[in-house]
């Protein structure tokens, strides 16, 4: 059986996460991660400035796919844009005051 859902997003070269659904974040928490969109810079990290999940309905009772997850929306000043970072290549977190 081949990928689904999110697995297949993932495999997709030039294809970056989404979020189905989000919501702002009003702490202000920074993040590092493994994330690398391959612009040549250093990981991304930042300012997370949006929490978001996806729904994969699709994977239905298929243990061997997750049917969600979650994902943080990071500002990084290096870059022109934000990106999402899932939660899996988060490598620290902190609250800033």
């Amino acid at each position: 059986m081949g990928p689904s859902g999110q697995e297949a997003i993932d495999n997709l070269p030039g294809v970056e996460h989404h979020a189905d659904f989000a919501v702002p974040i009003s702490q202000k928490l920074e993040v590092e991660t493994t994330a690398d969109p391959g612009d040549g810079k250093p990981t991304i990290a930042g300012r997370v400035i949006a929490l978001g999940w996806w729904i994969d309905p699709g994977t239905g009772n298929d243990s061997d796919h997750l049917s969600t997850g979650t994902l943080y929306l990071v500002a990084d000043q290096r870059r022109s844009r934000p990106y999402w970072v899932k939660q899996a290549d988060l490598t620290a977190i902190r609250l800033v005051e």
